[in-house]
């Protein structure tokens, strides 16, 4: 394939997509962690749709990680995963309706404040 694809925004949207597409994953891990049904079967707990899927996606976030690697550089690369942080955080309140604890906010900002930083 041509390199002239994988132009440098073409990898940084790569790369945070990839945050957002490994954050849904393990909204989706803590979705079946917190099922009720609790089918019988050991089996259960590891082939189900959310579980598959999640894996999936945490795939799929391995090989968009593989392309922004082109182009952005390995000091930033981290930086931007970081921020899944903040992403888990805010599916959490959306999607499973987690209610944000002072703790949970604290923490939050205290990444963003060392990503910050690290960027300086």
């Amino acid at each position: 394939m041509d390199s002239s694809v994988f132009t440098a925004s073409v990898c940084y949207g790569c790369a945070f997509i990839s945050v957002l597409v490994s954050s849904a994953s393990q909204i989706l891990l803590k979705q079946q962690a917190n099922d009720e049904t609790k089918r019988k079967g050991f089996i259960w707990k590891f082939l189900n749709w959310r579980v598959i899927v999640a894996y999936g996606f945490l795939f799929l976030s391995l090989a968009l990680n593989q392309v922004a690697l082109i182009q952005v550089p390995v000091s930033v690369l981290p930086c931007i995963t970081a921020t899944s942080f903040l992403w888990i955080f805010l599916f959490s309140a959306l999607f499973l309706k987690e209610k944000p604890t002072r703790r949970k906010v604290l923490g939050v900002i205290i990444i963003l404040a060392g990503v910050a930083i690290s960027r300086l």
